[in-house]
Formats: C-alpha cells, sequence, structure tokens
C-alpha cells in the first residue's frame, strides 16, 4: 500500500465530504467551530473512509481483528440474552444496514402510478356481525396462505382468488377487507372500472402495473370491485370498443394464471351480476371458490343489530332485539343499518335522548314506501274508501294458512305512491306451493272486492296496480309453474297455445275473485269495523287486527272504539 502524505488525505476526504477536515495536527479554529455548529452523527460515508486511510495504514487484517476485539466487547456489554438475529443486526455496518432498508423499500413500495397498497387494514372478521359460514369458509384459504406446511404434505394448491357474489348491500367489500385484516398482508382495492379508458391499450397496461405492484408487495391481497366491469364476456364481433376490453381481460388472465407465477397474489372479485363474467375467467386455477352473499339469516341479523345499537341510546323495554330481528326479515346488513340510523337521528331531530320503536317503524315506512313533503289532498269520503281497500287485503290474508301473516296496515298520506298499504311478513324463501301463490292471488283481488262489497259500483282506481300484478302472478303460474287445470303447458307460440294460456289464466283469476267475494261478504262486519278504525288511527297493528276478527266471529256488536289498545 502506497504511504499517504497530509495534503492527499485532505484532498481525497474533501472531495467526498466536500470540507477541508485535517487529521495529522490540530485542527484550524474555523472547522472546529463548524463542527461544533453540526451534529455530532457521523455520515455514513465518512466513517469506513477515516479507518481506510488512517488505522489501515500497514495492514487490513489488522483492522479485522480489532473490528472483531470490539463487536465481542459491545456483546459482552449487551449481555448474554440477546438473540442470533439481534446480534447479527448489531454486527452490520451502518452503512449496509442502510442499504438493505433502501432495497426493502424498494421491494414494496407503497404506491404506484394509478394504484396504493393498504397495509393496515383496522377491520377483521370479528369486527364483522354473522356470516360464520362464509367466513369459515375464506378462513381456511387465510390458513392455507400463512400455514401452508401445514397443508405441503397433501399435495394441495393454494388458491388464488375467489368471487363474492350476491344482491348489494351484504357485506362483499366488508369481508375482503376482513380478508386482508385477518391475513395482515398488503391490500390493493380498486374498481372494474379504473380498467376503462379511451385510449387503446391503456387497460392492459393498467392491469400489468397493478400485479406488478402486488408481486412486489407479495404476499398481497388485490381486491376488484364490481369485477364484471373488466371480466365481462368476450364477444366475436370484432368492433373495437369490445376489442380493447377483450385485450383488458386477456392480460387480467395472464396475470391470474399466465407463463409468469404469481404465487403470493391472492385476488378477490365482488359482483352483482355473476353471470356476466367471462368462463376464462372463474374457471378453477384462475378462480377457485365462488362465494354466495344473499341476505343475512336470523343470527346475522341479530349480530348486525347488535352492533349497529351498540353506542345509540334506546328504549329498552319497548326496542327488543328479537322483535328487530323478525322486523328486519328480507333487508340486507346496509339496510339494517340504516335504518337504526335513520331513527337514531329522527330521534334527535324530535329532541329526544333515545330512540323509540315508533321512531323505527316510521323509517322502515319511508324505505317501503317512499315519502314526500306534502301530504296527498284527499276527501274524508275517498280515505275512508282507502281504509276499506286494505281491511280487504288484510281480512283475507289474515285468514289465510299458506301465506304470510299480516304485520301492519296503514294510511300514510305522505307516501308518494300508495296513500294505503298492507305489510305482510317479510320471508328469504324462494320456493312456494300452489295454495299460497293462489291465497297470493286472492288477497291482491281483495282491496277491489272490498270496494264492491261497501260501495257497489261505485269504485275506484286504487286496485290498477293489484290487478297487474295478478296477471302476471297467474300467467307465470301457468306458463312457469305448470299450475293450471290440465298437464303442463309447453310454450310453442302457436295461437292454439295463446288460447290455452289465456284459458287457464282466466279460470285462475276468476276463481280466485269468487272465493274472495264470498270470504269478504262473510266478514263484511269486519271489514267496517277494521276501516273505521284505521280512517281514525291511521295505523293498524297486526295484533290488533287478531282482536278485531276474534270479537266479530263471535257475533259481538261493536265499534273500532270499543276496542282497547294492544300493546
Amino acid at each position: 500500500m502506497r504511504r499517504l502524505n497530509r495534503n492527499q488525505t485532505e484532498r481525497d476526504i474533501s472531495m467526498i465530504s466536500g470540507k477541508g477536515i485535517h487529521i495529522f495536527g490540530e485542527k484550524k479554529e474555523e472547522d472546529k467551530e463548524e463542527e461544533e455548529e453540526e451534529e455530532e452523527e457521523p455520515t455514513l460515508y465518512i466513517e469506513p473512509l477515516w479507518k481506510i486511510h488512517v488505522r489501515n495504514v500497514s495492514s487490513r487484517g489488522r483492522q479485522k481483528r480489532r473490528n472483531r476485539r470490539v463487536w465481542e466487547e459491545e456483546e459482552r456489554e449487551e449481555g448474554d440474552g440477546d438473540g442470533e438475529g439481534e446480534r447479527e443486526e448489531r454486527r452490520e455496518s451502518p452503512l449496509m444496514r442502510a442499504l438493505r432498508q433502501t432495497r426493502s423499500s424498494e421491494e414494496k413500495p407503497d404506491k404506484s402510478e394509478h394504484f396504493s397498497v393498504v397495509r393496515d387494514c383496522n377491520v377483521t372478521f370479528a369486527d364483522i356481525g354473522g356470516y360464520d359460514l362464509v367466513k369459515e369458509e375464506m378462513g381456511q384459504c387465510i390458513d392455507i396462505l400463512l400455514n401452508y406446511s401445514k397443508y405441503a404434505g397433501y399435495n394441495v394448491r393454494i388458491p388464488k382468488g375467489l368471487i363474492l357474489e350476491g344482491p348489494p348491500g351484504n357485506g362483499k367489500t366488508l369481508l375482503a377487507k376482513g380478508f386482508a385484516g385477518t391475513t395482515k398482508t398488503a391490500f390493493i382495492p380498486v374498481s372494474g372500472s379504473e380498467f376503462q379508458d379511451k385510449y387503446i391499450g391503456v387497460g392492459s397496461s393498467r392491469v400489468r402495473e397493478l400485479f406488478d405492484l402486488a408481486r412486489k408487495n407479495r404476499p398481497c391481497v388485490v381486491f376488484i370491485d364490481e369485477i364484471d366491469a373488466v371480466g365481462r364476456k368476450r364477444s366475436g364481433d370484432g368492433e373495437g370498443s369490445t376489442s380493447e376490453r377483450d385485450n383488458t381481460l386477456n392480460e387480467l388472465l395472464i396475470g391470474l394464471d399466465g407463463f409468469v407465477s404469481s404465487s403470493g397474489v391472492f385476488l378477490i372479485g365482488a359482483t352483482n351480476r355473476a353471470d356476466l363474467l367471462d368462463p376464462a375467467l372463474i374457471r378453477p386455477g384462475r378462480i377457485d371458490k365462488r362465494i354466495f352473499i344473499g341476505l343475512p339469516d336470523a343470527k346475522t341479523r341479530e349480530a348486525i343489530l347488535g352492533i349497529h345499537l351498540r353506542g345509540k341510546p334506546y328504549d329498552a323495554a319497548a326496542i327488543r332485539l328479537e322483535d328487530l330481528v323478525e322486523l328486519t326479515v328480507g333487508l340486507s346488513g346496509a339496510q339494517i343499518e340504516n335504518v337504526l340510523n335513520e331513527a337514531m337521528l329522527y330521534a334527535l331531530r324530535q329532541n329526544r335522548s333515545q330512540m323509540q320503536m315508533e321512531d323505527i317503524d316510521m323509517v322502515l315506512s319511508k324505505m317501503l314506501l317512499g315519502w314526500q313533503p306534502t301530504e296527498h289532498q284527499l276527501t274524508e269520503d275517498m280515505v275512508d274508501r282507502i281504509a276499506v281497500h286494505e281491511m280487504g287485503h288484510a281480512i283475507v290474508g289474515f285468514l289465510s294458512k299458506h301465506h304470510a301473516k299480516v304485520t301492519k296496515v296503514s294510511i300514510n298520506l305522505s307516501s308518494p305512491n300508495a296513500p294505503g298499504s298492507t305489510i305482510f311478513e317479510g320471508t328469504t324463501t324462494t320456493i312456494y306451493t300452489k295454495e299460497s301463490l293462489f291465497e297470493h292471488l286472492m288477497i291482491l283481488l281483495a282491496g277491489r272486492v272490498a270496494e264492491e262489497e261497501l260501495y257497489g259500483v261505485s269504485t275506484t282506481t286504487g286496485a290498477s296496480m293489484d290487478f297487474d300484478q295478478a296477471y302476471q302472478l297467474a300467467k307465470r303460474m301457468v306458463m312457469d309453474y305448470g299450475m293450471g287445470r290440465g298437464p303442463v303447458i309447453y310454450p310453442q307460440g302457436s295461437d292454439r297455445y295463446k288460447e290455452l294460456v289465456d284459458d287457464e289464466v282466466f279460470h285462475l283469476i276468476n276463481s280466485a275473485h269468487e272465493l274472495t267475494k264470498s270470504v269478504v261478504n262473510e266478514y263484511r262486519n269486519c271489514v267496517r269495523i277494521g276501516a273505521d278504525f284505521l280512517k281514525k288511527e291511521r295505523i293498524l297493528k297486526g295484533d290488533r287486527l287478531k282482536v278485531i276478527m276474534e270479537q266479530c266471529r263471535t257475533g259481538t256488536e261493536s265499534s273500532a272504539d270499543d276496542y282497547p289498545l294492544v300493546p
């Protein structure tokens, strides 16, 4: 090694640090003043060069032995309880530590030009109420991703993705967040529409950008909301717009299961229209699981209500959780949350600190029937006819054996389309018997029949919607369900076929009308009493209707004022 003189050492160090630091002899006064003003922490580049130029003048091996003794002394000072990993980290030079941290940050960037990575997702499956079977199905995917050695001996493949499908408002996006939060991995949320652009090639480039960012952050969960916007079935018309969309889909297919491995990237897609997705996208190997997220069952509704009632003061004597579970049948999770939120806001607007059951009923009526700021300007005679019409629906529905029971009859003049309404218990079933459908046909016709029994030929136009629903139901019973008088009629499009369908539909509607007429005529007194009560109170609950029907059956002559309030 060549011997260094004073001028060479000063010149070399000044080229690196930009400062005239003196090594031999005393330092100049101006240099001392500059050092006192600066921080005492040395620059990472100066410390190794100082050792090279000054301490390693004779031999590099002697410096290594000296460094080894220094490391041993540091270990003894820190104690023998440190782990091997901590000792290795202390042995690492400041420069190497900085380079390692820089390399680590470069390997896992937080965002790209169009997408960003969420590293701390604060939602887990524990924060989501209900859907236990769905979480169990998704939980196995999490277990495979985190504990693959547990499954390695069984020759299983790590799932690459799943599709969450179902009606809106049931927690598909929330479950995807819970999946990422439970796995504690990087999470990239995107929308299917982000890949659509007017310029050619933009969609494909953004798909590549997405998967490049995901691979650099492995393990990573990619969530594509409304995936049908990018994964729609490919067409064969060759038009420019569809060709660009097809190219974007092709790039997505390659990213999921192409020649280049995408292990460590898990895709979750959410859609309301899974029937529009391309078969190549949802095949096993790309999308291994399809989970339908339907309307919440009783257990899930109870969990959702418990979460959203938390922190809202309410009258515990009037509002019971079991009643709310029954009241919210057929509502999605988002609708349940909205009902409780709007009810609490309405109570605060009325200067009340507690939520009442009346607030929840009011919000449910707005949700089902609509609301307008001005009431309908109707005469007393028209309101009486509306009450009679609704009581016809209610009484026939109350007497039906196979149909859902009546929960409430109301006159709501603030409703924009239906000033009167009869509400039945909700149900989540999709299979019905012929008896239940025929009774529903009778209930639809009962409103007009009640008007005819009490007002004769002076009827109203309020039954127009009922007639349309009755015709559509009878037509489906004949054409779709094969519930006519004879054998099943297959559609052929001929005049003979149309005549057979018309005859069967007429027979169903006429039979339901005749039977409904006999029932309403028998309980004519109940219709009159219930209509008087409804006109006065504007609302008639199912338990109050039960009292009216029981007294009418015993032949007790009374009016609406004689019936006490039923809690």
